[in-house]
């Protein structure tokens, strides 16, 4: 597949290091444009210790500190709630097209540990959901992992939010088209709420990619 569609490994999102709040805010925030920030990601104990054992052993530890009586630590997986053990067994032997990816909102509650292994960049320090309180505030961190081929759909993050994501191991490929745009092969409601793409990422990469590539602008990829 990867010789079917030349250009995955395009990259044409800004990179930037030592950038200041003030600059974050003129340079990208106020004109809505993405950035990979280098420098934040190496600081960050996760960077250095979330390995599979790590995060098993924060799975054991939680289960521990809340007593032999507790049920076990389940994430969500697509439409399961499955122990990380398992998850790992299943994505070390699937062989799915389009395999299921763990995306759980709740981690922090299960696992403090891990909660406590990043911090939020200052440029995002201003988090007005929060104002809202723990209890009424709309999902606003997940742990994801996946296997190759996993991912999520084209799809625009609901409440307007804009969202800032962190790749601690691993590759993640990203398209991202201006407000406004469909994606070629995909097929939103008239409020955009609801996404819908008759085939898999997989397919939509062989079938679709070039005519993206051929848009005016193109997608932005990294």
């Amino acid at each position: 597949a990867g010789q079917a569609w030349t250009g995955a490994g395009l990259d044409n999102v800004d990179r930037r290091a030592n950038l200041s709040a003030a600059a974050f805010i003129a340079e990208y925030e106020q004109p809505n444009r993405p950035v990979v920030i280098t420098d934040v990601v190496p600081q960050w104990p996760a960077f250095r210790r979330w390995t599979r054992e790590y995060l098993l052993q924060a799975v054991r530890d939680a289960a521990a500190a809340s007593g032999a009586a507790a049920a076990p630590v389940r994430f969500e997986i697509g439409p399961v709630h499955m122990r990380l053990e398992d998850y790992f067994a299943y994505s070390d032997a699937t062989t799915d097209e389009s395999p299921l990816y763990l995306f759980d909102p709740r981690f922090a509650e299960k696992c403090p540990a891990l909660a406590a292994d990043y911090t939020v960049p200052e440029y995002f320090a201003e988090d007005l959901f929060g104002l809202l309180g723990e209890r009424a505030r709309p999902d606003y961190r997940w742990l994801i992992i996946g296997p190759a081929r996993s991912g999520s759909v084209f799809h625009i993050d609901p409440n307007g939010t804009s969202a800032w994501n962190a790749v601690i191991t691993g590759a993640k490929k990203w398209i991202m088209f201006p407000p406004g745009v469909v994606p070629p092969g995909v097929h939103p409601s008239e409020d955009g709420g609801e996404v819908t793409s008759p085939v898999s990422l997989g397919e939509w990469f062989l079938s679709f990619y070039r005519d993206a590539r051929r848009m005016d602008p193109p997608p932005i990829e990294f």
